[in-house]
């Protein structure tokens, strides 16, 4: 599953970045393996999703947040 995927208030841990031009660039934001996210906004026809990562609200595109393979946790 990825992060784009995912439903609001609903939190998964971040396992691998899919290759792209784009993955440096999100793992300098703090997106890594391992760690912790929440879908908190979701804008509507496909705008972007603002998750929640150690306590600071980042917004990505629908299609960075498709970089992002996740794990659902309870």
């Amino acid at each position: 599953m990825t992060a784009d995927q995912l439903k609001i208030s609903h939190s998964a841990i971040i396992e691998d970045l899919i290759d792209s031009p784009l993955k440096v660039n999100l793992m300098e934001l703090g997106f890594l393996p391992g760690k912790k996210i929440t879908l908190q906004f979701k804008a509507p026809s496909n705008g972007p999703l603002a998750f929640l990562l150690e306590n600071t609200l980042l917004a990505l595109r629908k299609q960075e947040a498709a970089l992002l393979q996740v794990k659902i946790i309870s």
